[in-house]
């Protein structure tokens, strides 16, 4: 009789639960957004420098040039950055680096703007933006300081790189 009883409650308990269960499906949603773009709409430079190791050359925010490079000369440009494609109302971080080469170092400070935000960074520092309401491209003017590192020759042509990163928070 103990083993009726053991198979009618072992039954009872298999079907019962059956009974109680319960289950629904949910979702979960995301909005895609694609990768910020860049375009430079003007090359940095800084002109002629001094041939010399040591020497520095120093550009500002306006695009003006001091220490050992020649003011008067017809190439200085501020770099000008453009980034596109962002999100309305997003928080970034924007890190310019610059680097060293085979002749050179730069040192880069930029100014980022949409029109409504503006902040300043300096070398390899990463600086809080923010988006307008309406996603407008930010634009980075590209300055700072570029040295010497290695002799250069008269009329050459050197480069020196920098990377422009967004990271957003």
């Amino acid at each position: 009789m103990n083993k009726k009883l053991l198979f009618s409650a072992a039954l009872l308990a298999a079907t019962s639960s059956s009974i109680f269960a319960s289950s629904q499906t949910f979702q979960a949603s995301i909005n895609g957004w694609s990768e910020p773009t860049f375009a430079e709409t003007n090359a940095l430079h800084f002109g002629k420098v001094r041939l010399a190791a040591g020497s520095t050359c120093t550009m500002d925010n306006a695009g003006a040039v001091t220490g050992d490079c020649d003011a008067s000369d017809a190439n200085i440009q501020l770099g000008g950055i453009t980034v596109s494609g962002l999100a309305p109302s997003s928080a970034m971080n924007i890190t310019v680096s610059g680097s060293t080469g085979s002749n050179l170092t730069f040192a880069p400070a930029t100014t980022a703007t949409d029109g409504t935000s503006t902040t300043t960074t300096a070398d390899g520092v990463a600086s809080a933006f923010t988006t307008d309401a309406s996603a407008t491209d930010i634009t980075i003017n590209v300055y700072g300081q570029v040295t010497v590192d290695n002799a250069l020759t008269a009329e050459g042509n050197y480069t020196v790189d920098y990377t422009v990163d967004v990271s957003f928070q």
